[in-house]
């Protein structure tokens, strides 16, 4: 066996490859630096410096193929033109054994490849993502300063100066005239408020970032149901839930392990999307059972009382019927104070909102009155276009807490014996999304697959072309390995995104597609050197 031989190309081949991979991958992670550092989610020289060591482990996935292939064309390349391959196979060497150091090079690099695309690349890309969120009070001062809105999911925050707590490691902020808004997928506003001056302690926990906001002289809309809004206005006060900033690393499935992925497809509960619908499921099981409950009494009794949180202030609503939660003219409320004090009101239209936590259970109601006469039939009778009461609850109505305490299974289990539109279409939006969960679980670690099996195709396919051409340029011989490569890889990333867009048969086709056809160049190269 040829072991000099063996040495003498590795060690070339090699020196070759260190130096070509280090040159691609500085190369390439400045290329993914370029969309933080155009945006302003880079501040400092520390913050860039940072991001581009982050990036050099993620780039190691396209850095080594290409420099594999490059080093074994241009080493092997030399080595055919200096004739030492003509020399020892007319010695009585094959051309098996010859490139053997090649399949052993192009095989230790997909293994390594294949290690860092499932393991330990997901975890340097939410390091990444988490170095431009982490440090969310500076890019709030940054866009503010800036006199721009500061932007985050669907939070927009703006305000006329921001004021740092140095003392507590600016974890808390001070905002002169802030305005806060909440969007929903539509670029519609479902909350916001505005606020003379406003205090935001940030909390991190594990990796997710939440800002509890206390208020003065505030003035807040939220929407309704029915499109309309609910104003509410306080001297002082502070937002009810917490304002939570997922970190990217959270939302996306490219920053998880190959088994952090099978676990999440396993438990789809745990996926911050499904959670989302999961929630939106609860709080339509929890509306259909109230609303029948309400239905009920009023078939019943033909009265509703609801009671304020504070002051024991009743209400006492006599409508026609009630479908949902809109009342059916013509509709008598009775209103009585805590010394006992009663008074009519007559609105001419009246529904209910309700208020839901969390968890999707309801937290109170509001009851909302549109072109209300006040003291209907009294003295000093007036008119009122718009009343509305928050915090109510039921005299005799409990609460529904509805899938509180369930897994999964067994809230949709319930929820497809609710046969009730609303519920029906959210238990298939949360079937969707676990169906996409688990195409998108799937291209993902097929897309890695595939990925990791380049470094040997692109290694094998250039040493055959370097021993081949000997009469072509070296960096020529490398255009006919780069070419074929760049394509498959190309479609391997195609393919993942259409096995992600739920056409898995055509995805594989198309993420596997590059590869087969690198193979095949590998194959039809190797007969024709053996004819040679």
């Amino acid at each position: 066996m040829p072991w000099r031989f063996y040495r003498y190309m590795l060690v070339d081949v090699l020196r070759q490859f260190a130096i070509t991979a280090v040159i691609l991958v500085i190369v390439i992670a400045f290329g993914a630096a370029i969309k933080p550092l155009s945006s302003d989610n880079l501040l400092t020289g520390w913050d860039t410096l940072k991001y581009l060591l982050l990036a050099i482990v993620p780039m190691l996935q396209f850095a080594l193929p290409f420099a594999g292939a490059f080093a074994a064309t241009i080493c092997l390349h030399r080595m055919a033109q200096d004739n030492e391959f003509i020399a020892m196979s007319v010695s009585g060497q094959s051309y098996v054994r010859l490139l053997a150091p090649m399949v052993l090079f192009g095989g230790v690099l997909t293994i390594v490849v294949a290690i860092l695309a499932q393991s330990i690349i997901p975890y340097f890309i939410g390091k990444m993502a988490h170095a431009m969120t982490a440090d969310l009070p500076r890019l709030l001062t940054n866009s503010i300063r800036q006199n721009a809105p500061f932007i985050q999911d669907d939070l927009v925050i703006w305000a006329e100066d921001i004021f740092l707590d140095t003392q507590n490691d600016d974890e808390r902020m001070a905002l002169d005239h802030v305005a806060v808004a909440k969007i929903d997928d539509e670029g519609k506003a479902k909350m916001y408020f505005t606020a003379t001056a406003a205090i935001v302690d940030v909390q991190r926990i594990e990796n997710e970032t939440s800002l509890y906001v206390g208020t003065r002289n505030t003035t807040q809309w939220t929407r309704g149901e029915d499109g309309a809004g609910v104003l509410k206005g306080a001297r002082e006060g502070k937002l009810t839930h917490a304002i939570n900033l997922p970190s990217l690393t959270k939302q996306r499935l490219s920053a998880l392990t190959r088994n952090e992925l099978l676990k999440l497809k396993e438990h789809p509960s745990e996926y911050s999307y499904v959670q989302r619908l999961v929630q939106d499921l609860k709080i339509a099981m929890n509306r259909q059972e109230y609303t029948s409950k309400l239905y009920e009494k009023i078939e019943s009794e033909g009265s509703l009382t609801f009671i304020t949180a504070t002051g024991g202030r009743s209400f006492i609503i006599t409508p026609t019927s009630i479908n949902g939660t809109t009342f059916k003219s013509p509709i008598n409320v009775r209103t009585i104070n805590g010394n006992g004090d009663s008074s009519q009101l007559s609105p001419k239209k009246s529904s209910l909102s309700l208020d839901f936590l969390e968890s999707g259970t309801i937290d109170s109601v509001t009851l909302r009155m549109q072109d209300v006469i006040v003291g209907a039939g009294e003295v000093g009778e007036n008119q009122r276009g718009k009343l509305v009461i928050p915090s109510l609850h039921e005299e005799t109505i409990e609460m529904p807490q509805l899938g509180l305490g369930m897994d999964l299974r067994e809230l949709l289990n319930m929820a497809e014996q609710m046969q009730t539109p609303a519920i029906q279409s959210a238990v298939q939006k949360v079937y969707k999304e676990i169906d996409a969960l688990s195409n998108h679980v799937a291209g993902r670690i097929g897309q890695r697959w595939a990925v990791s099996l380049l470094p040997i195709l692109a290694i094998l396919l250039g040493s055959l072309l370097a021993i081949r051409f000997t009469q072509l340029m070296p960096l020529s011989v490398y255009a006919k390995v780069f070419i074929p490569s760049v394509v498959a890889l190309l479609l391997i990333f195609s393919g993942g995104q259409i096995i992600r867009d739920a056409n898995i048969f055509g995805g594989f086709v198309i993420m596997w597609l590059g590869n087969a056809a690198l193979a095949a160049l590998v194959i039809f190269n190797w007969l024709r050197l053996r004819v040679t």
